[in-house]
């Protein structure tokens, strides 16, 4: 009996230790794998832009996928920061601004685009990027249904300057250049007349939808409170579902406000797992900079240890 009893009693500890590592290995879990490709916006502003570019990849747990940065119609094309993202392993986002930063931002460009001036721009554009072969993303003109660029506001403009530019692209080649549309999340004036998708090219023009979306959080002005993700995007991606079912969709800058302790971390584990309900969005761009000095928040990763612990456990995890 007392064998009998001495068996029992090690077959019943043998369970609860073996229960007790299964919850231990529950709470050890490895993150789960992002559902979408990821990048980092980095701004381009000297001839030391790799080893900016390397500090900032340095604190992530995977290399990216996309590294995106602005540029305008003034210079040429950027072979210079591709070359040094493509060393990195990663695909060049250009986001290209519709106005020239040192012939001043001051009016709209599109009538110039439009009638031709700056197709001779393009066409050098395009040829580079023939030439250098590698894959490009091109952002053109984004953020149009906002009042805040030149570009914006005017749907039959900005669709004929879109086409413009992309038939010559086409013209000489230019095949390994693919063209991302992508409005603000929320048109600025919300009126009929700035709906986003009156300045939609056309399916045979776009190969990526994106859209632009930030949670500004409570403390930015009177107009903006906490957002969590789905506030921020839901009802444009479930538009997009609807209009544009066949395209690739890119988060082409996302961003969160520092919020309290914790808070951004916990908002970026939730867009990771909000995701899931959105198997069209194949790209997710952090726009990775601090913008206080122009009244907007921090939004670089980096500012909170959680933030971007938080990101590397989501986003940039990679098995």
């Amino acid at each position: 009996m007392r064998a009998k009893g001495l068996f029992q009693a090690i077959a019943v500890l043998t369970v609860v230790t073996m229960s007790l590592a299964a919850m231990s290995a529950i709470g050890r879990a490895k993150p789960k794998a992002t559902p979408v490709d990821w990048g980092i916006y980095q701004i381009l502003w000297s001839r030391e832009y790799g080893k900016h570019l390397d500090a900032e990849l340095a604190r992530f747990a995977s290399k990216p996928d996309y590294v995106m940065f602005y540029r305008d119609l003034g210079r040429p094309f950027p072979k210079f920061p591709i070359d040094i993202i493509a060393k990195r392993g990663a695909t060049t986002i250009v986001s290209l601004e519709l106005w020239s930063w040192h012939g001043g931002r001051s009016g709209s460009y599109l009538p110039k685009i439009n009638d031709g001036s700056y197709d001779k721009f393009l066409r050098e554009w395009a040829i580079a990027a023939k030439a250098d072969g590698r894959r490009v993303l091109l952002r053109f003109g984004f953020e149009f249904n906002g009042d805040w660029f030149t570009w914006s506001l005017k749907p039959k403009d900005y669709v004929k300057a879109w086409r413009r530019a992309h038939g010559i692209f086409r013209e000489i080649g230019a095949n390994n250049v693919e063209w991302v549309w992508a409005p603000n999340v929320v048109s600025c004036p919300n009126t009929p007349e700035n709906n986003m998708h009156l300045y939609y090219p056309g399916d045979e023009y776009v190969d990526w939808v994106g859209v632009d979306g930030y949670n500004f959080g409570d403390h930015h002005d009177k107009w903006h409170q906490w957002q969590s993700f789905d506030d921020v995007f839901a009802k444009t991606l479930r538009e997009f579902e609807v209009h544009y079912p066949g395209k690739p969709v890119m988060l082409a800058e996302f961003g969160c406000a520092s919020g309290n302790t914790k808070q951004r971390a916990s908002w970026i584990r939730d867009a990771h797992k909000a995701l899931e309900a959105y198997p069209q969005v194949k790209a997710a761009i952090w726009f990775n900079l601090d913008k206080r000095r122009e009244n907007e928040p921090n939004w670089y990763l980096t500012s909170t240890d959680q933030s971007l612990q938080a990101f590397n456990e989501t986003f940039a995890f990679k098995p």
